[in-house]
């Protein structure tokens, strides 16, 4: 039975609800230009004006395909702002995205919800997921920054009504430095006059791609602080001990992410971590009482 026959399988066995519709793509990349292959490292399914992502976040099989040539870390980074990307555009998606990145036929999808729908034919189509032991699924599932800001701020808005729209970014921030007329531009999503957050996951396998995530946090906004009267702060989306990822995973990932928590927290931003993405809105909507004017 393929893809296709099992989720209409699925939808008609679950009782009758409003089905996400819209359209699939894989996401290939070509790793070796000499060779000219293109391997499918993601996919994105597009339903009303929206992209829903999943890529490729354990490289076990990569690396044995590439051997010294493949930097896990600068992988995981370059899939993360692809994702990013696309997120970001939603829909109008060109066949390639870059010279070694592209999409494929868009074609029919419908489910239950979007994450589903992605998470079924991630698993179908993009192989080098799969765990060199055998057939079994990863029952990890990474929860990508672009995805955790989206939900944040979506619930600070219902929460928080026009107050939210008061210190939500649509755009990066233009930072004038002290003491010069020079400007650069921070990524900083939530911002008034007196204060600065910005919002991060730490809920992936990689323990280099977390820390390095926090780090960039961190730096944002301390350069704002820095730079101005503000206060800062981090929400941070923790992965809990059943997210999929073995013992020996889950503290390695939170080693990383406390190590580069707690050096931001010396250094004087606040730090509001939870293991949901509802529970970090909850913690950054109730630091920024008081601070929206």
């Amino acid at each position: 039975m393929n893809i296709t026959a099992r989720l209409r399988g699925r939808i008609s066995e679950q009782p009758r609800q409003d089905l996400v519709i819209g359209s699939w793509r894989t996401i290939s990349m070509c790793l070796d230009q000499d060779a000219g292959e293109f391997l499918n490292v993601g996919v994105i399914f597009q339903h009303g004006g929206k992209a829903e992502v999943r890529m490729l976040d354990t490289f076990q099989r990569l690396a044995c395909l590439y051997d010294g040539r493949f930097d896990q870390n600068d992988f995981a980074h370059y899939l993360q702002d692809i994702e990013a990307t696309l997120i970001h555009m939603g829909s109008d998606l060109p066949d390639f995205i870059s010279d070694d990145i592209r999409l494929g036929d868009p074609l029919y999808a419908a489910g239950s919800d979007a994450e589903s729908v992605v998470d079924e034919f991630f698993n179908d189509v993009v192989t080098l997921a799969r765990p060199k032991s055998g057939n079994k699924r990863d029952s990890f599932r990474y929860r990508s920054t672009p995805k955790l800001k989206e939900g944040v701020l979506c619930l600070m808005q219902e929460k928080m009504h026009m107050e939210a729209s008061r210190i939500i970014q649509q755009g990066r921030f233009s930072l004038k430095m002290k003491g010069s007329s020079n400007r650069i531009e921070v990524d900083v999503p939530l911002l008034s006059q007196n204060a600065a957050g910005t919002i991060v996951s730490a809920w992936y396998k990689s323990p280099l791609v977390v820390g390095n995530n926090i780090l960039q946090a961190a730096s944002d906004i301390l350069l704002i602080t820095s730079n101005s009267d503000r206060t800062g702060s981090i929400s941070v989306l923790m992965p809990p001990a059943d997210s999929g990822m073995s013992t020996s995973e889950h503290q390695k990932v939170l080693d990383a992410a406390f190590r580069q928590m707690d050096r931001a927290d010396k250094a004087g931003v606040a730090i509001l971590e939870a293991p949901s993405t509802d529970a970090v809105a909850n913690k950054t909507i109730e630091w920024w009482q008081g601070k929206v004017a």
